[in-house]
């Protein structure tokens, strides 16, 4: 009896803190991904690079619908994309210009960073 009282209760933790951890596990598998600064405000890191949000959450921008239909990997196929249509490769932006990179390595550059899901030459913050 008392496992069917909590359960609601467990429901509702589990709907509630959802969004504050639905993007971490995905950092580590895009280079560069804990140093990616959020387009419109640089002093901030964007932690949602897969979504509109920069903070995570919600709608998906083009390279978080990129990045789904890759399975959630880094590949050579994501990599060589330009998701945002600014003229830059995903790996271009990111720092894995050769698209070398692989979860765990250090990319080959970590400045000048642009962000994939938005295309810069057309946002308006």
């Amino acid at each position: 009896m008392a496992t069917i009282q909590l359960l609601p209760v467990l429901v509702s933790m589990a709907i509630l803190t959802s969004p504050l951890h639905g993007y971490p596990e995905y950092i580590p598998l895009i280079p560069n991904g804990l140093n990616l600064v959020d387009p419109c405000n640089p002093s901030i890191t964007a932690h949602g690079v897969g979504h509109i949000n920069p903070d995570g959450g919600g709608a998906l921008n083009a390279f978080g619908m990129d990045f789904a239909a890759a399975c959630r990997k880094w590949t050579q196929s994501l990599c060589q994309k330009d998701s945002d249509g600014d003229g830059l490769t995903n790996g271009q932006e990111l720092g894995d210009p050769d698209c070398i990179w692989s979860v765990g390595d250090v990319p080959s550059r970590s400045t000048g960073l642009t962000h994939p899901g938005v295309n810069e030459k057309t946002l308006q913050c």
